[in-house]
């Protein structure tokens, strides 16, 4: 999840730092494991969250990355609420943090809270149909154009690693990195250190739009 939701939380952010305990986190902690039971709700108040699935052999799928302005754990919600997915932070983070109870009052008073979060909500939903529609695209140079083309919608700098990318799309680090160089060398995008730049946003339609799955 990119950060295009940040400037659209001013009264949900307050609420989490005016009633919610701050924590920090240094890179690599877990934050919380499937199955546990969902206490508690985190506002990502600094750097970036991983939601991933551990398998029995202990393989790893990272399903995405969260960036800062934006929620982690909403399973608190849920009936039951157990987590869905495993967390742990990719970068050091700061959190500010509501309990399930504190939640619920606070969206029982104050309606601009409440309308904030079921907006984050369905941004998510939103971003989650786009990372299932773009990991059924058998052509790699489809999947990566959807995905840039996705993550550009409000923000042409897309602060993910080939790393991150090639874990979300499904796709290996060394079939991330021919497709951007592709794209770098057609001037689609600019490559930086850690983020790609999004040029010609409307040329990546044509490596996916109607393309066969």
């Amino acid at each position: 999840m990119t950060e295009r939701t940040a400037n659209h939380t001013e009264h949900l952010a307050a609420a989490f730092r005016a009633y919610g305990r701050r924590r920090s986190f240094a890179r690599g902690m877990q934050l919380f494991q499937k199955n546990d039971e969902a206490r508690e709700l985190y506002f990502l108040e600094q750097g970036r969250v991983r939601a991933y699935l551990l398998y029995p052999d202990g393989a790893e799928r990272t399903l995405c990355y969260v960036d800062r302005g934006n929620l982690v754990g909403e399973e608190v919600t849920a009936l039951p609420p157990k987590r869905i997915v495993c967390a742990d932070t990719a970068d050091d983070c700061v959190v500010s943090v509501l309990t399930r109870e504190q939640l619920l009052q606070i969206t029982q008073t104050d309606r601009e809270v409440a309308r904030e979060l079921l907006a984050l909500y369905m941004q998510k939903i939103e971003l989650l149909s786009n990372w299932i529609f773009y990991g059924q695209f058998s052509h790699n140079e489809a999947r990566i154009a959807c995905f840039l083309y996705d993550h550009s919608e409000q923000n042409p700098k897309i602060i993910y690693t080939q790393e991150q990318i090639a874990a979300v799309t499904g796709m290996s680090r060394v079939s991330v990195s021919k497709c951007i160089r592709r794209f770098t060398e057609s001037g689609l995008i600019e490559k930086g250190y850690g983020y790609l730049r999004v040029v010609r946003r409307q040329d990546l339609r044509e490596y996916f739009y109607d393309q066969e799955f």
